[in-house]
């Protein structure tokens, strides 16, 4: 199946003409130009960023970032969720009175065990399911009023995922993979392409865009599932168990990689993991047990995350 022909089967799935105006306006990457003299291909001028109309734009990225025009609300809201499955004749609830706000430009972990409902809860958090009770808020909407069609445009248009198992589409090669969000938002073609390149040169995977997935190996493939996660330039990602198949040395620059994203250009980063080592890159940590938070705990960043920036300039040996 072409990439045409898998559009066209979830654009007639999705109904994606159903636009929501408030969603309609969308972040701008940040220029590593400007504070990175160094010679490396990822610090583009801003004229040859696609993610830019004019430096005026530029200037106003902190803005654009933001859907919401009161600050101070958060942007993701749950209140007293709970997720309850049938099994049979007995009911288990994975998530138990959950109550949480996340901000703008925060780095949250959300640190559990194995069925500790953390998945349960990154459904949840990226729209990919709705509570049995209680309220999940999205930039003030209520997901749960929200039909299928709906919730589709607000998880492309919002929220750039990255999962542990890459997710890629193995028919499609890596340019395809990254072009595929931004079809299903129905942008041009050809400025589509000039994201795409931009994006995979940013990641180092310039000369890999026709590959398969199969061509690739494990680090390239969470960069590519990383690039087709920013396709859309979507304020939020999510990222669940993001170094789970990977190496150490991979998985530490794939995290230092999204620490960039967010002390460079304010995206709210979202981790879900079991892996307590990725406590140091977080604002806040979300300990969750049983379906139930146990605590949340405020952090200093430690140093060696903060100095991290979006480039692959001291990208180690991934190919």
């Amino acid at each position: 199946m072409t990439l045409t022909e898998i559009i066209d089967s979830f654009k007639t799935k999705l109904n994606p003409s159903k636009f929501i105006d408030s969603l309609e306006k969308k972040a701008s990457f940040y220029d590593e130009s400007e504070n990175n003299s160094g010679g490396d291909n990822s610090g583009e001028n801003l004229k040859n960023n696609p993610y830019h109309n004019s430096e005026e734009d530029f200037a106003k990225s902190s803005n654009a970032i933001r859907i919401s025009k009161n600050k101070d609300d958060p942007l993701i809201k749950l209140t007293n969720v709970w997720k309850i499955y049938q099994m049979g004749e007995v009911e288990f609830a994975a998530l138990k009175g959950i109550n949480l706000e996340i901000y703008e430009g925060e780095f949250l972990i959300v640190l559990g065990p194995s069925g500790s409902g953390k998945s349960t809860l990154m459904n949840l958090l990226g729209c990919l399911d709705i509570p049995s009770k209680g309220t999940v808020r999205l930039n003030s909407k209520d997901i749960s009023e929200l039909d299928e069609s709906e919730l589709a445009i607000i998880r492309g248009q919002m929220i750039g995922f990255i999962f542990q198992s890459f997710n890629l589409l193995p028919t499609l090669n890596t340019e395809e993979n990254v072009l595929l969000p931004m079809e299903f938002q129905e942008e041009d073609r050809q400025i589509s392409r000039k994201k795409a390149a931009y994006l995979l040169d940013i990641v180092g995977l310039s000369e890999k865009k026709q590959n398969l997935p199969s061509q690739l190996s494990g680090g390239q493939r969470q960069r590519v599932a990383i690039a087709r996660s920013l396709a859309v330039n979507p304020p939020i990602i999510l990222a669940d168990e993001p170094t789970g198949n990977l190496d150490t040395k991979t998985g530490d620059y794939i995290l230092d990689f999204l620490d960039g994203l967010h002390e460079r250009e304010g995206k709210t980063i979202i981790i879900v993991t079991h892996d307590l080592d990725l406590v140091k890159y977080a604002t806040r940590v979300v300990y969750i047990r049983d379906g139930e938070i146990e605590k949340i705990e405020t952090r200093t960043k430690t140093e060696q995350s903060t100095k991290n920036e979006p480039s692959t300039k001291n990208e180690p040996n991934l190919n």
